[in-house]
């Protein structure tokens, strides 16, 4: 069972205002994230609140998501998210993590897929895209990682666990940069809209 966790609990302070509600696709940044992620069939979706919770909640309405709210989202940045929603697999029978961002919203379902078939086959207990030497986003982390995981500092960066155990590590070589896109700014924002668009 993968379960995957989507961050929707940041304060947006690099675009002005909150990225993940902003129009795309008929839909919003952060609903056509999601529904990127459910095309490729995690058995089921947790999304992390914090900033704006029930404006998300109100958003997400409808969707087949679990909402798990990370009250340390302004003191402790991303990583307490990412610990919010292992928290809340701990309590499933999930034995990996699918670890997303909500505003990826150009992020092809097919890669989210070939990422689970690789842990599924064995092929590594972290699985991650890679675009040219870029890591890109989600990556997949076993659940014999998750106690490791759920110690990392405040505002210490995920991929320290990545570096920790390399011959863990399974990258998955991709065509696309699309695993690198997020709209953190203005302009990246209009980029994606322009792409989604060709």
């Amino acid at each position: 069972m993968i379960a995957a966790i989507v961050l929707a609990a940041g304060t947006s302070s690099r675009y002005g205002e909150n990225k993940l509600l902003l129009p795309f696709e008929n839909s919003s940044v952060l609903r056509t994230s999601i529904a990127r992620i459910a095309d490729a069939q995690p058995d089921e979706i947790f999304v992390v609140t914090g900033h704006d919770e029930q404006r998300i909640k109100d958003e997400l309405h409808g969707m087949a998501v679990h909402i798990v709210h990370n009250p340390h989202y302004l003191e402790a940045d991303m990583i307490s998210s990412i610990q919010a929603g292992l928290r809340a697999l701990e309590q499933t029978q999930a034995d990996a993590a699918l670890i997303a961002l909500g505003d990826m919203p150009l992020l092809p379902s097919t890669i989210v897929a070939q990422l689970m078939r690789m842990y599924r086959l064995g092929c590594g207990d972290i699985i991650a895209p890679r675009f040219g030497e870029q890591r890109g986003h989600p990556v997949l982390i076993a659940r014999r990682f998750w106690p490791e995981a759920l110690t990392i500092p405040a505002r210490t960066p995920l991929r320290v666990l990545l570096a920790a155990h390399m011959n863990a590590v399974a990258l998955l070589q991709v065509n696309t940069d699309r695993i690198l896109r997020d709209v953190d700014t203005p302009a990246l924002y209009a980029e994606a809209l322009a792409q989604a668009r060709t």
